[in-house]
């Protein structure tokens, strides 16, 4: 049985059906509302108030239970989590994802759009989902805490980006088959530029709405209950009418208490903002236009800083240690799968380096090892078939891939992996050994810090280092020994882009490229070590398995 965990916060004790929820729990209350299914809803009081905004919300309709003994899978991820027997999910679109596919309703379950790819993609890739997720719940937290305005109320960027988003044409997967039924012509070919449909965003994504309209209406709903309507409904004629239409769509009652609407607001100010779709990709990645291209000059200038002897000394972690593969069940196997011959040999003899390490690491202890960006599970199914004492999460936040691995668990009979799907950041549990291979750009340095946060080892290879970019927590460089040398974001940006040019032996930049590789990863080697950690960095063996081959190994001293 399916179980839903949220936590409430217990405000008033003479109104018990009455309880708060913050903007993330209040969405997914909305959509397990919607969604009908069996789901048990479980929700544990919480009398300490936070300082983030709440809403409070009647319970009266809501059937749920408390007080019940939470399972343990429940507590490694941050609420509200959804737990699938050994399936944990956690982020507000991954959970309402799951409830709209628990429905026993079709008309629900449509709501995840055409090949129910609705809001699929995870908020490190996608715009709109981050949109929808993250964007929008933090813009209320703001408002809800805005006060002395002196009567101007500066409308938030976000809101702004959604009114230009819906002025935009219509993209759909499906968009021809959307304009022959709006425009009841079955006569119309694909042969018609797609500008020339006329098709207008009456929700959202298109024409209809689905599961990114229903998580987007509840914080639109606060929004536009506290700001005076006839102002502000001025200035975002499309939004306005986008509510007006979800109003009358049927949805559940929204059964919570809004604020009051914000008093003596005279004036509202559009703010500048950058005109994007939000169907583009990440505006904080490079755009062509203004993509580094790295100057050898450029390079030459930052290579003057550095001995140019590298650090690395080839030999990994672990590379004594027995592995036969004739041993592992092809299952375990990337010869199992469907990859040609020489991919799935190259992908065993990267596999065979993480784990020789991990294996080393973990001994003959009971440890809990956590695969993150674990993909479909290569790495994790690995050791958790090589050290069968061990518990091992695959963390990964795309829901095909972890379709992947949770079959290849099942043929295997593992009763030692527990797969989670969320974000890296939503998994909050304990754990000895964080593994990553080959996790993009910044997420290396997220799974890193992950690591150090809970002081467990980590066995890590690095991949496009060109994709490093400053985000909450992390920033480049990383060590204070190269801030030291006077290494600036930008000339660590030239680095990075210098590293990823590893094309092979007969490119002139390769030689360069891994030796920029080295002095990245060296970087990454000195923060960890500076946390109370002795570091490894070697090259995977054969080291032409992979051109992103090193291998960063941390254990931290007790």
């Amino acid at each position: 049985m399916a179980a839903l965990f949220i936590n409430a916060y217990q405000t008033s004790r003479n109104k018990p059906e009455t309880l708060s929820f913050d903007i993330e729990t209040l969405i997914t209350i909305f959509v397990y509302q919607l969604s009908t299914s069996k789901v048990e809803l479980h929700v544990k009081p919480i009398y300490e108030v936070p300082e983030e905004p709440l809403i409070s919300c009647s319970t009266k309709h809501i059937k749920y239970q408390t007080g019940s003994l939470i399972p343990k899978l429940a507590t490694f991820c941050k609420w509200p989590v959804l737990v699938l027997e050994n399936h944990i999910i956690a982020g507000v679109c991954s959970v309402s994802r799951q409830l709209l596919k628990l429905s026993n309703k079709n008309d629900i379950k449509a709501l995840l759009g055409f090949k129910e790819a609705c809001l699929a993609a995870c908020s490190e890739s996608s715009i709109w989902t981050r949109f929808c997720e993250v964007d929008i719940v933090c813009m209320i937290k703001k408002v809800l805490k805005q006060e002395n305005m002196n009567g101007v109320f500066h409308i938030p960027e976000e809101v702004v980006r959604f009114e230009y988003h819906l002025s935009k044409p219509v993209k759909m997967h499906n968009i021809y088959k959307a304009a022959r039924q709006k425009n009841n012509d079955k006569g119309l070919t694909s042969s018609i530029p797609k500008e020339e449909l006329n098709l207008e965003h009456d929700f959202g994504e298109g024409t209809a709405m689905t599961l990114a309209d229903v998580i987007l209406y509840p914080g639109f709903k606060i929004f536009f209950t506290i700001t005076p309507r006839e102002l502000i409904k001025s200035k975002l004629p499309l939004t306005a009418k986008w509510l007006s239409r979800m109003d009358n769509n049927g949805l559940p009652e929204l059964c919570f208490n809004l604020p009051a609407c914000k008093i003596g607001i005279k004036e509202m100010v559009l703010p500048e903002f950058q005109k994007q779709s939000l169907y583009t990709s990440d505006p904080a990645r490079y755009k062509p236009q203004k993509r580094i291209y790295t100057k050898q000059i450029d390079i030459d200038n930052v290579l003057k800083s550095f001995d140019q002897t590298s650090t690395n000394t080839f030999i990994p972690y672990g590379h004594e240690i027995n592995f036969n593969w004739s041993k592992i069940p092809l299952e375990a196997s990337p010869n199992g799968g469907a990859l040609p011959e020489k991919r799935a040999n190259r992908k065993c003899e990267q596999l065979e380096n993480l784990a020789k390490a991990v294996i080393k690491m973990a001994g003959d202890k009971q440890q809990t090892i956590v695969d993150f960006c674990s993909g479909s599970g290569h790495v994790g199914i690995l050791i958790a078939v090589l050290l069968p004492k061990c518990r091992v999460f695959l963390v990964e936040n795309k829901e095909q891939s972890l379709s992947r691995a949770r079959d290849r668990i099942a043929s295997l009979g593992l009763n030692n992996v527990t797969i989670v799907q969320s974000n890296l950041d939503y998994f909050i549990g304990s754990f000895d050994i964080g593994v990553a291979l080959h996790a993009c750009g910044v997420a290396t340095d997220l799974v890193v810090d992950k690591c150090l946060s809970s002081k467990a080892h980590f066995v890590v290879c690095p991949c496009c280092y060109g994709g490093i970019k400053n985000c909450v927590g992390v920033s480049y460089p990383r060590s204070a020994t190269y801030r030291d040398l006077g290494i600036t974001h930008e000339d660590y940006l030239v680095l990075a882009h210098s590293a990823d040019q590893t094309h092979g032996e007969d490119n002139g930049k390769t030689k360069q490229g891994y030796f920029c590789m080295d002095l990245v990863d060296t970087d990454r080697k000195k923060y960890a070590e500076s946390c109370g950690y002795d570091v490894h960095l070697g090259k995977l063996q054969p080291t032409h398995c992979t051109n992103k081959n090193n291998l960063l190994v941390g254990i931290y001293k007790n």
